[in-house]
């Protein structure tokens, strides 16, 4: 269990915190981050990351191609050369790389590595103190509603082992090769060791095959097991049939499930794909709830008195292919937190009905007809 924790529902005040643990940090920061913008909440992270590497803290940077762009090789050169050590997952190839002598196997492994995206916002400080939650480092996602959490303890040294081992996967080449299979293969035994332990109670991660299976499977069973509530906060909707089965179960059950999704998305298509779920699962007893005064970003489950915040969407992308990361939740402050943020997240929302369903624009059932096949990749 963690030491201390602390839910936040504010952007900035996370990011306050994180900066605070960053400029007394004294031997390392690790960060993680899917969206990594060069503005001036990203220039503030980078100007704090310089003056701790000026002063001796080891500093990696770890982010994902396609939602960093801004990270060029040149500009990871530079950072080099201010003593932060920085990477980038699956970098996007060019298309000359991608038809130059092309192979099946070949195009099917620059797939593989264009849809397994690093989803994960993460940053340890000392491996003592980790900032986790769906916050990006980007001003357009300060105004967004969000969660996240920090949190002490000795678990803050498995969320550090889950980056080592990623840090380890990205940015081979012929030169590094042996040393980063051996750093893998270090960062994998160390997750392992402990899984049972400590993955299955306060973090929850898929860096590893049988670490995403057991995640997936454990959510849910929690779900289906659920007595009193499942309330569920999350950006981007679209189940797979298990999850769907395990919805409908707990309704059926007696509990009372709530689903607070986006009333506006930063991708609206993955909103005309939810909205094909709606009718099924209300017909069930699921009440859904759409947010409506900013994007709703933040990802939280309340499952009785177990709670989590972290990455991960009810999607296919976080069950099958994004590497995700989340955090359970102990203490009753927290708990008493995250059920009273949502309770104030559904008094801004509009509850959907079968009336408001039937009235959504033909554009918008359209899309949604267009893009449900594709369910599997968004």
């Amino acid at each position: 269990m963690w030491v201390s924790e602390k839910v936040c529902a504010d952007t900035q005040a996370y990011f306050d915190m994180a900066f605070e643990a960053i400029e007394v940090a004294r031997e390392s920061i690790v960060l993680e981050m899917y969206i990594f913008r060069r503005d001036n909440l990203g220039n503030r992270m980078l100007a704090a990351l310089r003056e701790a590497a000026a002063r001796g803290v080891v500093v990696r940077v770890l982010v994902d191609s396609v939602g960093s762009p801004g990270f060029s090789r040149d500009f990871i050169l530079e950072l080099g050369q201010q003593k932060i050590s920085a990477k980038v997952f699956h970098p996007t190839p060019r298309v000359l790389d991608v038809f130059t002598f092309p192979s099946v196997q070949r195009l099917r492994q620059v797939f593989a590595n264009i849809n397994k995206r690093n989803h994960r916002k993460l940053i340890v400080v000392d491996k003592a103190v980790a900032f986790v939650g769906s916050c990006n480092l980007a001003d357009m996602h300060s105004h967004w509603r969000e969660t996240a959490v920090r949190v002490r303890g000795s678990e803050v040294r498995e969320l550090y082992q889950s980056f080592e081992l990623i840090w380890a996967r990205a940015g081979y080449n012929g030169a590094l090769r042996a040393r980063q299979l051996q750093q893998r293969i270090r960062a994998r035994r160390a997750l392992k060791v402990r899984r049972d332990r400590v993955i299955g109670r306060a973090v929850r991660t898929n860096v590893t095959r049988p670490l995403r299976v057991r995640h997936n499977t454990e959510l849910v069973s929690a779900i289906e097991q659920a007595r009193r509530r499942v309330w569920i906060t999350t950006a981007y909707f679209v189940p797979s049939p298990v999850v769907v089965a395990a919805l409908v179960k707990a309704t059926r059950n007696g509990c009372d499930v709530k689903l607070l999704l986006p009333g506006k998305s930063d991708i609206n298509v993955v909103s005309y794909v939810s909205r094909m779920f709606y009718r099924g699962l209300m017909r069930a007893g699921v009440q859904i709830f759409e947010y409506q005064p900013a994007v709703l970003h933040a990802k939280t489950l309340l499952i009785d008195d177990w709670a989590s915040v972290g990455t991960t969407n009810l999607n296919h992308r976080s069950f099958y292919h994004d590497l995700e990361v989340d955090v359970v939740l102990f203490q009753k402050e927290s708990l008493g937190a995250l059920v009273n943020q949502f309770e104030r997240d559904l008094s801004q929302s509009v509850q959907v009905t079968a009336d408001n369903l039937y009235h959504r624009s033909m554009f918008e059932k359209i899309g949604g007809w267009l893009f449900y096949p594709f369910r599997r990749f968004i």
